[in-house]
């Protein structure tokens, strides 16, 4: 199970919300594995991590022009490998790939380790100067 914690906010209410979403599809996931049943709500976790993608990046793409961030290019980068990722999941569950459930449960994992607890941690600075919370 993995557990939200402080250390993952970023101090703004509304992002911190759907970097829970995450943890929520992550968890689903495992629940689901521990139970022989992962390849059950794969499909569903891909569709909700399209969903999650367009609606989180959005918002946080709109306010790194609205406060002109100076990452936003690496970070749209980032974001920008996320969305092909799962593109190259959702084929692989068409393919029926056998060890795509371990593969999302993997992606997911970095995602939280890296881009939430490290990348989004760039923009906390610049989105407090200018009001956020």
């Amino acid at each position: 199970m993995f557990k939200w914690d402080d250390k993952y906010s970023v101090g703004i209410q509304s992002i911190d919300i759907q970097h829970k979403e995450i943890f929520e599809a992550l968890n689903r996931l495992l629940e689901a594995m521990k139970m022989g049943q992962g390849s059950d709500v794969t499909d569903q976790i891909i569709l909700e991590l399209e969903r999650y993608a367009v609606n989180h990046f959005q918002k946080e793409e709109f306010f790194f022009q609205r406060f002109n961030f100076q990452g936003s290019t690496e970070h749209v980068n980032e974001h920008q490998k996320f969305i092909k990722k799962v593109a190259v999941l959702k084929s692989d569950l068409k393919s029926g790939k056998f060890t795509l459930t371990f593969e999302l449960l993997g992606f997911l994992k970095e995602w939280i380790d890296h881009h939430i607890l490290i990348v989004d941690r760039q923009y906390i600075e610049c989105f407090r100067q200018n009001g956020l919370k």
